[in-house]
């Protein structure tokens, strides 16, 4: 059977319910905290015991600077006003619909994220662009069957 790999082009970020515009890249990573449990068993065979404290989802994307976005196609100074406004956003990623620059309504995960970081390079005779960084406020929940329900549809 032969199996189907995911486009880095059709992995889309969203802010609220937008997808970011002219985005370039899009990297998510997800951290599980771990914590050390010593017993006498373990030690004795001198092997660590682990166990999952906590997670944490990061997500970092690039993308060229619009002067006229809009509600669908969210402007540097409408992620500005996110950051600055200090409160949780939701955000999602997932995998792009055919022919459309959103994400598919279904699937993919969806959650609250901080903007902790936006940057802003406009070096001369370049396209000016941004780089923003999220960090999740809470859990991050699968949708549907997450990226996988991108199958037969990319």
């Amino acid at each position: 059977m032969e199996k189907t790999v995911l486009d880095g082009t059709d992995l889309i970020l969203s802010v609220g319910t937008s997808a970011l515009g002219f985005s370039s890249g899009c990297k998510i990573t997800t951290t599980a905290e771990t914590g050390e449990r010593q017993t006498k068993e373990a030690s004795a065979g001198k092997w660590k015991e682990k166990f999952v404290k906590s997670f944490s989802e990061s997500i970092t994307a690039e993308g060229c600077v619009l002067t006229d976005g809009d509600s669908k196609t969210p402007t540097y100074d409408q992620l500005k006003d996110m950051q600055l406004a200090g409160k949780p956003i939701d955000a999602s990623y997932n995998v792009r619909e055919v022919d459309s620059r959103e994400g598919k309504a279904a699937g993919g995960y969806k959650g609250q994220y901080i903007i902790t970081s936006l940057e802003l390079d406009g070096p001369a005779g370049e396209d000016a662009k941004y780089s923003i960084s999220l960090e999740n406020s809470g859990p991050v929940n699968k949708q549907a069957t997450g990226l996988s329900s991108a199958v037969g549809g990319v």
